[in-house]
């Protein structure tokens, strides 16, 4: 059997704008045959093994005083070693660094999870080292900061998450792992945050992974 980690945030848990509840200001989590690492396992069947370590309002580096033991680093670090041996970690980090209070550059959030990606290259109990997917994460919706979570985003954040693609993609090459980026797939996103992946956007993503695992575990 293959072994799959995810390791994301919100748009891998599965935040599903369509229950969001706004006493609460929280929403519920799509079903697991709806977000795209339950799909991929899905398409994938029993030969594959999909574990998903996702969580809202992850970080690659920086620490977010609202959203305390959210920064990804260190929790990599655990699930490499809980769920080793590994044959491929799948990383898709980033839009929560679009924050304007970190003031980080679309390079520096791709830096950020460069550091994740020297992480995982790591074997853990004399297992081979698994192989890497970087996922660059969706940019925004252009209207992000006149959106629900503009507050937090701000007036830059769309711009930025443009520039995922060629600063994801020129990392990835130059650290030897595969690359998946998410733009080329046109998501729809959603009216509410524009932040969020709609139920069909998980689906196109799911697809565009299967392929990527596929050509890379065989």
């Amino acid at each position: 059997m293959k072994n799959i980690l995810v390791f994301g945030d919100s748009n891998s848990w599965g935040y599903d704008y369509r229950a969001y509840d706004p006493q609460s200001g929280t929403a519920k989590r799509m079903a697991f045959d709806e977000r795209w690492p339950g799909r991929l396992q899905i398409m994938l069947g029993a030969g594959y093994r999909v574990i998903e370590n996702c969580l809202n309002a992850r970080t690659n580096r920086m620490a977010d005083p609202y959203f305390p033991n959210r920064t990804g680093l260190p929790s990599l670090q655990v699930a490499l070693d809980a769920n080793a041996p590994l044959d491929l970690v799948a990383i898709k980090l980033g839009c929560n660094e679009l924050k304007h209070m970190f003031g980080l550059t679309a390079g520096m959030i791709a830096f950020g999870v460069e550091q994740l990606v020297l992480e995982a290259k790591k074997s853990y109990y004399g297992y081979p080292a698994p192989r890497i997917l970087v996922i660059a994460p969706h940019p925004t919706h252009p209207g992000i900061s006149d959106m629900l979570f503009g507050f937090s985003f701000g007036q830059e954040a769309y711009a930025k998450s443009l520039e995922f693609s060629k600063w994801y993609g020129e990392m990835a090459a130059r650290q030897g792992v595969d690359f998946l980026d998410c733009a080329p797939l046109h998501f729809e996103l959603n009216a509410l945050d524009g932040l969020h992946y709609s139920k069909g956007d998980h689906q196109k993503l799911a697809e565009a992974a299967l392929q990527k695992v596929q050509r890379m575990l065989g």
